[in-house]
């Protein structure tokens, strides 16, 4: 940036040269470059070297999660051979991936114009330009944090047992009370439902999404299992018998959504059904059980409840 450039313009002499803009929108786009109501050449300066530290530290949390993402490679390497560890650091590498690409589209031009007292669109310009920068560069700084976060408590859980076996378990009390709040809906079925097919096809998809989230602990556990093995640990004995009584509850609740249903309602929602199986099929374990749910959000059907 030139230093012997004189910068020195009102800011109601841009709002006014500007003119297609908000004023007030413009005022505010202004401020980072503006000091005691004039865009000066201490304000642009100041502002420049802002955006550029903001940068800096987008590039530099960007290399601690590629650092953190190789460091949980060489820790997992033992066991990357299971679906719930090369998964996980599959997922880990896309999103390094997603945010390097980000980062390097970070490359603006922060020069100033030596005649921008002259000319104040180019002001404009500049300050709406180095706002939008520094809000880039802090997405990206923050995506990457969220990346090395995550990528600490994958560490965690790889070399701690009983971490993975808890939160396996608080996996399966989640499916388990999906489970029951689902069998009261069907068990409290009311009588006067004002679209009783819509209900049973929502309670059907609810209960063929809780039967993949059930396979999908049981591959889990299989891992486990093996995981364990390798570090001379177990996984809680009780653990089996959890998922087989939530696995046997689900087959309840879908025996008794089978007795309810009528052939009409199967013909009204039989392409829904079958977008929702297709959808599911498509997952592979581990499944991402976030997906699931909007998978599900796409296919289920309104209901008099979703208006209450």
């Amino acid at each position: 940036m030139s230093k012997s450039a004189s910068v020195e313009m009102p800011v109601d002499d841009v709002v006014e040269a500007i003119g297609d803009c908000d004023p007030n929108a413009t005022r505010e786009a202004l401020d980072p470059i503006t000091d005691d109501g004039a865009v000066t050449r201490e304000a642009v300066e100041a502002a420049v070297s802002d955006t550029s530290k903001l940068l800096a530290t987008a590039e530099t949390r960007v290399e601690l999660a590629r650092h953190a993402c190789e460091d949980a490679v060489d820790a997992a390497d033992p066991v990357d051979d299971l679906d719930v560890v090369g998964v996980r650091l599959d997922g880990f590498a896309e999103r390094l991936s997603a945010v390097e690409s980000r980062a390097a589209d970070l490359r603006p031009d922060l020069t100033v114009p030596a005649d921008l007292s002259e000319r104040p669109r180019a002001a404009y310009e500049l300050a709406t330009e180095l706002r939008a920068v520094a809000t880039a560069a802090q997405g990206v700084a923050t995506t990457a944090d969220d990346l090395s976060f995550d990528i600490d408590e994958f560490r965690s859980w790889l070399q701690r047992p009983t971490r993975r076996h808890e939160e396996f378990g608080e996996d399966i009390d989640l499916v388990r009370n999906s489970a029951e709040e689902l069998a009261e809906a069907v068990t409290d079925w009311p009588s006067d439902a004002v679209d009783p097919a819509a209900r049973w096809a929502d309670a059907t998809m609810r209960a063929r999404v809780l039967s993949l989230l059930v396979s999908d602990l049981r591959a889990e556990l299989r891992d486990l299992r093996v995981l364990a093995e390798r570090d001379g640990t177990e996984v809680p004995s009780d653990v089996p018998q959890r998922l087989a009584g939530i696995e046997s509850r689900v087959a309840e609740i879908e025996s008794e959504l089978e007795l309810r249903s009528e052939s009409a309602w199967r013909e009204r929602f039989r392409d829904d059904l079958a977008s929702l199986d297709d959808s599911l099929a498509a997952f592979d374990h581990p499944v991402e059980w976030g997906a699931v749910e909007l998978a599900l959000d796409d296919c289920r059907p309104a209901t008099s409840s979703d208006t209450e």
